[in-house]
C-alpha cells in the first residue's frame, strides 16, 4: 500500500487518508487510515489545506512512492509558501503549526517532482509580479539544492531537511522594507545593511517564534556566509559553515544573478557559470561548485 498526494477536492472524500494528521499541540486528530467522510472534508477545507496524503493500491516504495498528481506544482508552489510565510510571519502558534505542516507537505511534493522530472532546466520559470519574486526564488533555489543534494547522494531524510531549509533560508526578507526590497536603483551602504539583517531576523524569528529547529534554519543565517570567510553575518570560513548553507550559497547566487530584479537585469546562465568557476574557493566551497556545474553547466 503506497500514499499519493491528491488536491483537495470532493473527489477525496470516501478515500483513506494516507498519514496521522496532529493538532498543534501535538495531540493525534486523525488516524492514517480513516475514511475521509464529508466532515472530515470540510474539517480539511477550513483549515487551508490544498492538498492532502490519500492510502493508493500501489506498492509502498518509500518516500519516491509518493506523487504529486497535478502538472502544476511548480507553478502553484510559490503561492503555497508564501501563505505559509505569511502565517510563520505572525507569531502565533497555531498558524506556526500549521503552517509547517504545510511546508513540510510542499517540500514532499517538490522533492517527488524533481526525482520524477528526468531533467530540471537550469532555469525552473519566472513570475511576473516582483512582489512575488521571494517565493518563487525560493522554490527554485529548493529545487536546485535537491539535484545537487542527489548528485551527494543525500538519503531521503536528508534531502527532505535540506529542501525544506532551502524553502526558508530567504525568510527573513519578510521583516526588510519593501521600499528596499523593490528599489529599482543601487542601495545605499545603510540600505544594503538593513537587507543583511534578514540573515539574522530570519533566523532569530524561525527559531523562537516557530520552533523550527537549527538544521532547518541554519541556511537561512549562513547562506551570505563566503568560503574564504569574507561573508556575513558572521564571517565563517570553509568547512565551518555548514553543508546546507554551503550548498544553498550557490543555489541562492545562481537564481538571483539569472532573474530580473527591479535593481539589475538578469545575467546568463553561461556567465553565472563563469562567475562560480572563477570563485571557487573563495565565495563558493570548490567540491560544490564544481559538482554544481556539472550538474547545471
Amino acid at each position: 500500500m503506497g500514499v499519493i498526494i491528491e488536491e483537495l477536492n470532493q473527489n477525496v472524500i470516501g478515500k483513506r487518508l494516507g498519514q496521522n494528521l496532529y493538532n498543534p499541540t501535538g495531540n493525534l486528530l486523525l488516524r492514517k487510515g480513516v475514511e475521509i467522510s464529508p466532515r472530515y472534508f470540510e474539517f480539511f477545507v477550513g483549515r487551508g489545506y490544498r492538498s492532502i496524503f490519500l492510502l493508493s493500491n500501489e506498492p509502498d516504495r518509500g518516500l519516491s512512492s509518493v506523487h504529486y498528481n497535478s502538472d502544476k506544482l511548480l507553478a502553484t508552489a510559490p503561492y503555497l509558501l508564501k501563505r505559509v510565510f505569511r502565517k510563520l510571519k505572525l507569531e502565533e502558534s497555531v498558524n506556526a503549526a500549521q503552517a509547517r505542516g504545510e511546508l513540510l507537505s510542499l517540500a514532499e511534493s517538490i522533492l517527488v517532482h524533481v526525482r520524477n522530472t528526468l531533467r530540471v532546466p537550469p532555469k525552473i520559470m519566472e513570475l511576473k509580479r516582483a512582489e512575488d519574486y521571494l517565493y518563487q526564488h525560493s522554490v527554485n533555489v529548493a529545487v536546485h539544492s535537491i539535484l545537487i543534494g542527489q548528485k551527494l547522494d543525500f538519503h531521503d531524510k536528508k534531502l527532505l531537511t535540506l529542501a525544506i531549509s532551502a524553502l526558508l533560508h530567504d525568510f527573513g526578507m519578510m521583516f526588510v522594507d519593501d521600499a528596499i526590497v523593490n528599489k529599482t536603483t543601487r542601495l545605499e551602504e545603510a540600505e544594503f545593511e538593513q537587507v543583511k539583517e534578514h540573515t539574522t531576523k530570519g533566523f532569530t524569528h524561525l527559531v523562537r517564534n516557530c520552533f523550527f529547529d537549527g538544521m532547518i534554519t541554519i541556511a537561512s543565517v549562513q547562506h551570505h556566509e563566503r568560503y574564504d570567510g569574507h561573508g556575513y553575518p558572521k564571517s565563517l570560513e570553509g568547512e565551518s559553515i555548514h553543508e546546507y548553507s554551503r550548498i544553498i550559497a550557490l543555489t541562492d547566487f545562481f537564481d538571483a544573478w539569472t532573474s530580473d530584479r527591479p535593481h539589475r537585469r538578469l545575467n546568463s546562465v553561461e556567465h553565472a557559470m563563469e562567475f562560480i568557476r572563477a570563485n571557487q574557493s573563495t565565495i563558493f566551497d570548490p567540491t560544490l561548485a564544481a559538482r554544481f556545474v556539472e550538474t547545471f553547466g
